[in-house]
């Protein structure tokens, strides 16, 4: 079998800070989200596939494990915010 010590988590934070930049990138990417849910109309928490189509539209970049991620954080609901939904797929 073969397996990654990485995480998912782990991957869309380093993705994240590559594409928004370092340490703080992290906090920019989902402000950044959050007005592009925003412009687009969408909630994070109702509507998730459509918002990370949307991410992912602005941001081409942007791969499904990162645009999962910020939709998560966007609904409140990743270690980005700093707390764990019951059941999220991005806990560790």
């Amino acid at each position: 079998m073969i397996s990654s010590s990485r995480t998912p988590s782990d991957r869309a934070r380093a993705q994240i800070a590559q594409l928004f930049g370092g340490e703080q990138g992290e906090e920019r990417a989902v402000a950044w989200a959050r007005g592009v849910l925003e412009h687009a109309g969408l909630d994070a928490s109702t509507a998730p596939l459509r918002s990370m189509r949307a991410l992912r539209r602005a941001e081409r970049r942007l791969g499904l494990v990162a645009g999962r991620y910020l939709v998560e954080a966007v609904a409140g609901r990743s270690e980005a915010t700093g707390r764990a939904g019951v059941g999220s797929p991005l806990t560790d």
